[in-house]
């Protein structure tokens, strides 16, 4: 069949409306962040590609809406819905006119062996993944298929399998039509030897898998990769294999799922060629406000169906108040990957005292509280130097970091602090301990330190180097007594918008990974989620405070209100 890039409504109802959604979404009319635009220029681009001879695949209409066809007479099995079956929605119709749509001259198969689909919750993810084993079970020539359910816990790998199971009971016609049986803990197609099962990193064996399709849920939660690479090496045995992967973001940036997003990132923005690969992401765009109601419908494609706005905004306003429910917000409805599960800080309000124009030599010769954090040998080190002027508080912070650990580190943060002066690199291997020490001893001579507090733990010889320049060295434990009221302190002056700073990425982004250890009394301690996420200049600024704090607490009576005159 030629191919036609207005497919004919009438014939073609299913595609036709996935194909207006890419020409929508292109244009402008339908609001899409950078990866959906990215997936769906890409679409349009791969049309033309397909009309010349010399490419090798084609988009077959016919196959393409087979699919869509088939896979909306399932019914629904979950909750209470004006049509028994599920209609799929036009960015639905776009991705499945993708997967099956597009073939391999070279193979006779689809061309798209990986798809890797992104949206946050409640926008009806789950069911599409069900359909897709349905259908490549008893639906698409089966030959010996094995279909899997896969995920690290057993529970987790039948909650795909389960809703299959639902629905094939619940369209009598497919179970007649096809011959598939609905076991207790699979579903069979026998005239094909072909089979539905969970597969989970406990069960008996992840070996000798030949899977024709392989169904992932909620990658984001994998805590290793040891299912995803099982199954992803097992796809290369068959020419038709397809690994199908549907998930929301995560709280885990060092895991599979979030390595896989920012592949399919890059493949929907073109920065990576892929040709066996279909992403797309549904999130918002760097710089957007997350409690900005216009964005909101970019993350959500089922925005107004499945996605209540009324209920979305109620969840958007506690967030915005509430740093615990920040990031879950995020994650689950923006689809943002994150870092922590709970942030202490509020990194909104943070960006609300940035002061660009701020520069540590507007204060030489005043006051200011002294707190480091000296690394362990290879990794980052903080100098945070916190001065008050008019009952406002200025934080500055000098980090440091040996250029062999930039090198080795998968963090591709630091080049880019680097190039911006948010990070000082050092030469060699390590911390370059006398480079360290002209440093705070210049920042002595330039301002009045009133005191340097580190921790003897691993900064007990710099302490003994500097205080022999007679620099004021004081020692500051760890402990949860010593630093609670100096983190709540940074706290409420960050909300309150009188903790001024510059704007620098590093502090940033080690504000947002301090999440907080509390105890019975509502004392709080500073820790990350992740060895990975650094929270060092946050943690030497809690340090600095703690000096500006016992000031306060040592103030007399008569600083406070003067000499009463009898």
């Amino acid at each position: 069949m030629g191919l036609n890039l207005k497919p004919c409504k009438k014939k073609y109802p299913y595609c036709y409306d996935g194909h207006n959604y890419a020409l929508e979404v292109v244009s402008g009319k339908r609001l899409a962040c950078k990866q959906v635009v990215g997936a769906c220029n890409r679409y349009l681009n791969d049309l033309k590609r397909a009309e010349d001879p010399n490419c090798d695949f084609y988009f077959d209409l016919d196959k393409a809406e087979r699919f869509l066809r088939l896979a909306q007479k399932f019914k629904h099995v979950k909750g209470k819905w004006k049509n028994p079956c599920i209609v799929y929605e036009s960015w639905q119709n776009f991705i499945f006119m993708n997967v099956f749509g597009f073939i391999s001259k070279r193979t006779g198969s689809r061309r798209f062996r990986t798809c890797h689909i992104e949206v946050p919750r409640g926008n009806g993810k789950s069911a599409i993944a069900s359909q897709v084993g349905l259908y490549m079970l008893a639906l698409e020539n089966p030959k010996g298929n094995e279909i899997y359910s896969a995920a690290t816990g057993r529970d987790q790998a039948r909650i795909i399998l389960d809703s299959a199971r639902a629905m094939a009971r619940a369209n009598k016609s497919y179970l007649k039509a096809t011959g598939v049986r609905v076991l207790a803990h699979k579903l069979v197609h026998e005239k094909s030897e072909s089979f539905f099962i969970a597969l989970s990193a406990d069960s008996n064996t992840l070996d000798g898998l030949q899977p024709a399709c392989a169904l992932i849920d909620e990658l984001h939660s994998h805590k290793n990769r040891q299912v995803f690479d099982v199954i992803d090496s097992a796809m290369s045995k068959r020419r038709d294999s397809l690994l199908f992967v549907i998930t929301t973001a995560g709280f885990n940036t060092s895991g599979i799922g979030y390595s896989q997003s920012v592949y399919c990132s890059k493949v929907c923005t073109g920065e990576v060629e892929d040709d066996s690969f279909f992403g797309i992401i549904w999130t918002i765009d760097e710089g957007d406000d997350p409690y900005d109601e216009k964005v909101w419908e970019k993350a959500n494609p089922n925005w107004g169906v499945s996605v209540d706005p009324i209920n979305f905004e109620a969840k958007a306003k506690k967030a915005k108040e509430n740093p615990s429910d920040q990031n879950n917000f995020k994650v689950k409805h923006l689809n943002i990957w994150t870092n922590s599960s709970s942030p202490f800080f509020n990194v909104d309000k943070w960006d609300l005292c940035v002061d660009k124009n701020l520069s540590l030599s507007d204060f030489k010769g005043e006051k200011c509280w002294v707190g480091i954090d000296l690394a362990s040998k290879i990794d980052l080190t903080s100098f945070a130097y916190i001065f008050k002027r008019n009952n406002k508080y200025y934080f500055f912070t000098e980090n440091f970091i040996p250029e062999q650990t930039i090198l080795e580190s998968k963090n591709d943060l630091y080049p880019k602090w680097v190039n911006s002066g948010a990070v000082i690199k050092t030469k060699g291997e390590a911390i370059n301990y006398p480079y360290l020490e002209e440093v705070l001893f210049h920042r002595s001579r330039e301002f009045k330190f009133q005191g340097v507090h580190y921790d003897p733990w691993n900064a007990t010889e710099l302490a003994q180097i500097m205080s022999g320049k007679r620099v004021e060295m004081i020692e500051f434990r760890m402990t949860t007594a010593n630093l609670s009221e100096p983190m709540k302190k940074i706290d409420a002056l960050i909300r309150e918008g009188r903790f001024i700073h510059r704007d620098n990425g590093c502090e940033r982004w080690c504000l947002g990974n301090v999440v907080a250890k509390q105890d019975a009394n509502d004392n709080v301690f500073p820790r990350k989620d992740n060895d990975k996420l650094k929270i060092d200049p946050i943690v030497a600024g809690i340090m600095a405070m703690a000096g500006w704090v016992q000031d306060e607490e040592n103030e007399s009576v008569y600083e406070k209100r003067g000499i009463l005159i009898i």
